[in-house]
């Protein structure tokens, strides 16, 4: 989880398959067949060693009966415990509640029962931090670029850099079975990079549900493509922050065509006021595709103090009437600037904010703005001071930002 007072880390959006065909892709996942085959091989009693796993005898008898390695075999014994298919206790193992999940169950039930194996494999802090990595690519990752990520993080954890003529090696090996673990839960899939003839890997499907689900619950912010028609409209300005133009624009008109246009208006004005900057005026960019049917809505945002600037900007680029004075204008721009604060780098503020005025103009302009009471406008003069090219405007800036603190105190 997230330490208490830090911001949740925020993966690239997903878009994640229906249900059924995750079900269907999961029934199918070779290590939750040989878990199914190995608890209808224990049958109804089968005694245990002491630790709860099968005796050395009957673990060979078991491979040989499944075709499949010891290591399968063990990674199998785990599941098969994990999802219930196979009940252990008191040195016994015999047929759990979930034995015949895939070929009953419905799709809920086997899904619940992929996760459960999902969290069996990913017990292993490698498996785990190499799905999330993966994941957080949000795209199929070069083989040896997976391969030196992995073997520095294992490097790190041995308490060193490689260690000798043997380490690569056994990076490699080590790679190579949590990579064959993953994909025989259908967790990755294997590919292959056409313009420089190299191997990659990346999450399937199913795998970018059952990661989604995992750090979702660990508190990261991990927005969801096309699932944000259903959550209002802060969900949909939420998932737009971190979404390129084209699946934003998708976004967008999924989530419009769920409602009337009155409807999106109101609820776009409303999450307007709640929002921060960033959301605020992307808010007033999707009232701009509804058009005409907004106006109304965009009126009663007009006695909102937040939204007046924002507000009646919109509506005279729209050919209507409202007052927009100088004190207005100089809050818009604090606001603009704050938005874009919060997701793109300083320096580009700087260079897309200001206005394309003289010098002199624009440093006239800066000094101002440290009247304008928004929460944010210590923040921007102080990126304009430190970012702007000019050293007139830096300097304005510089004092302006002074001014500021000494007002707010």
């Amino acid at each position: 989880m997230p330490g208490e007072g830090s911001q949740p880390p925020r993966m690239p959006p997903a878009r994640l398959a229906p249900r059924d065909e995750l079900a269907a892709a999961a029934r199918v996942a070779p290590l939750l067949r040989a878990a199914r085959d190995l608890a209808r091989w224990a049958g109804q009693r089968r005694p245990l060693a002491d630790d709860d796993r099968l005796s050395g005898a009957d673990a060979a008898a078991a491979a040989a009966a499944l075709d499949i390695s010891a290591a399968e075999l063990d990674a199998a014994w785990d599941v098969a415990a994990g999802t219930a298919m196979l009940a252990v206790a008191a040195r016994q193992a015999g047929p759990g509640d979930e034995r015949d999940v895939l070929s009953s169950g419905d799709a809920d039930k086997i899904l619940a029962a992929w996760n459960d194996a999902l969290g069996v494999v990913l017990r292993s802090a490698e498996l785990d931090g190499l799905a999330t990595v993966l994941y957080t690519a949000a795209a199929p990752v070069r083989m040896d670029a997976l391969f030196d990520a992995y073997a520095a993080a294992a490097g790190a954890t041995r308490g060193g850099g490689r260690d000798g003529a043997g380490s690569d090696g056994g990076d490699a090996a080590a790679l190579s079975a949590a990579l064959e673990t993953l994909a025989d839960l259908a967790v990755v899939e294997l590919g292959t990079d056409e313009d420089v003839g190299g191997l990659t890997v990346a999450l399937s499907p199913l795998g970018v549900w059952g990661m989604h689900g995992r750090l979702r619950a660990r508190g990261w912010r991990v927005p969801v493509l096309g699932g944000s028609s259903s959550g209002g409209a802060a969900a949909l300005l939420a998932a737009l922050t971190a979404c390129d133009a084209e699946d934003g624009e998708a976004e967008i008109a999924t989530w419009l065509a769920a409602r009337s246009p009155l409807q999106a208006a109101a609820e776009l004005t409303e999450a307007a006021s709640g929002g921060s900057p960033g959301p605020r005026g992307a808010a007033f960019a999707v009232l701009d595709r509804i058009g005409g049917d907004a106006i109304p809505a965009v009126r009663t945002a007009l006695a909102d103090p937040v939204l007046r600037p924002h507000a009646a900007v919109w509506l005279r680029e729209h050919g209507e009437q409202a007052e927009l004075d100088r004190d207005d204008r100089a809050w818009l721009l604090v606001d603009l600037g704050a938005g874009l604060l919060e997701e793109a780098d300083p320096a580009d503020v700087v260079a897309e904010l200001l206005p394309d005025l003289p010098s002199r103009a624009q440093a006239e302009l800066v000094a101002g703005l440290w009247q304008v009471g928004h929460p944010g406008v210590v923040a921007l003069l102080t990126t304009l001071s430190d970012h702007h090219s000019d050293a007139a405007v830096s300097k304005a800036a510089r004092k302006a930002a002074f001014k500021a603190r000494s007002r707010s105190v």
